[in-house]
């Protein structure tokens, strides 16, 4: 009976200590991420660090869809398109204010991978097309160099121990180098990324 009540109690002892460690692994400190990313932008590679418990920035770089705005007798407004073989490169850099993670704590709601509602500040830069002619003259598709600069309100959440999923919604303002046009846009962004490897914040 007495060793029941002590095997009892050692479990007990054992439940309560591993409870401890999950939920001491639930923690509002953001980490470093190295990830490779895929989306509506394009595929590519990303490295998200933070620069304090709230704030961090994502650098990100590959190759994706183009963009052109048009202002002419035939064409008027913010063209974006993808053309697998014929994909143009990019730079991208994103500024994230994360607000919410102490509440996804208190509801058990995971924090892995920097999950949380976020806002940012992002600019991209694109060039024109990396393979085959790039001379807007001559395609039906202008794919031109393009800044384009908005803020956008977003969700970050784990897939599992290794992937993520992000999607964020905003406004954007674009300028097109080659054709000296710029527009507002809607920002919409959708991307997946599998995480490379992680460390705690410096």
């Amino acid at each position: 009976m007495k060793t029941n009540f002590i095997l009892a109690a050692l479990a007990m002892l054992s439940f309560n200590a591993f409870g401890q460690s999950d939920e001491a692994a639930q923690t509002t400190e953001l980490v470093s991420l190295t990830k490779l990313e895929a989306g509506l932008h394009g595929i590519g590679v990303g490295y998200e660090v933070p620069f304090s418990s709230k704030w961090s920035v994502n650098l990100s770089a590959g190759l994706g869809g183009g963009y052109a705005i048009e202002k002419n007798s035939y064409a008027n407004g913010f063209n974006s398109t993808f053309i697998l073989n014929e994909p143009v490169a990019y730079l991208r850099s994103e500024f994230k204010y994360t607000y919410n993670r102490d509440k996804r704590i208190e509801k058990s709601k995971s924090t892995l991978h920097n999950a949380g509602n976020y806002v940012a500040f992002q600019t991209k830069y694109t060039t024109s097309r990396v393979f085959g002619r790039s001379d807007w003259n001559w395609v039906e598709e202008p794919l031109n160099k393009t800044l384009l600069n908005e803020v956008h309100w977003g969700m970050q959440r784990p897939l599992g121990q290794r992937f993520i999923s992000n999607l964020h919604l905003g406004l954007g303002y674009a300028t097109d180098f080659d054709f000296g046009n710029s527009q507002l846009y809607p920002a919409v962004g959708l991307q997946f990324a599998y995480v490379i490897s992680k460390s705690s914040r410096l």
